[in-house]
């Protein structure tokens, strides 16, 4: 414990407090720092946002205009899809989601949505 505390990387994350006979050690957390995000380059087919929004589906493609170019694709903040570009929440999560895939490496595909009636024959079949 006193080799923990003698660590200055530890110290920078807790408050200490002495309480008389106990001390009271709080950890705080760091603010979250913004890392730069990495534009992949375009792979096959998929080359412009309105590409990429076609491959993703649930009808994303009604927003590619809002995309300047591919860039800005893989580097807008949902804040900003939200009050600049004025997507759906529905539609930033999906296409956030899906621009983290493609920059690890997943080449987009369409999932389609399950309906209430296909939920019921899946479990009927079970």
């Amino acid at each position: 414990m006193s080799l923990l505390l003698n660590s200055s990387s530890f110290l920078k994350k807790c408050i200490i407090k002495n309480l008389g006979n106990k001390i009271l050690i709080i950890r705080t957390y760091q603010d979250k720092v913004k890392r730069q995000k990495t534009v992949p380059l375009p792979r096959g087919s998929i080359d412009t946002p309105q590409r990429f929004l076609e491959k993703i589906g649930r009808g994303c493609v009604e927003v590619a205009d809002k995309f300047r170019d591919w860039d800005h694709l893989f580097t807008v903040s949902s804040y900003e899809m939200k009050t600049n570009l004025g997507m759906s929440t529905k539609q930033r999560k999906w296409v956030l989601l899906w621009t983290e895939h493609y920059r690890n490496g997943i080449d987009p595909y369409n999932i389609p949505i399950r309906t209430a009636k296909n939920k019921k024959k899946k479990e009927i079949k079970k």
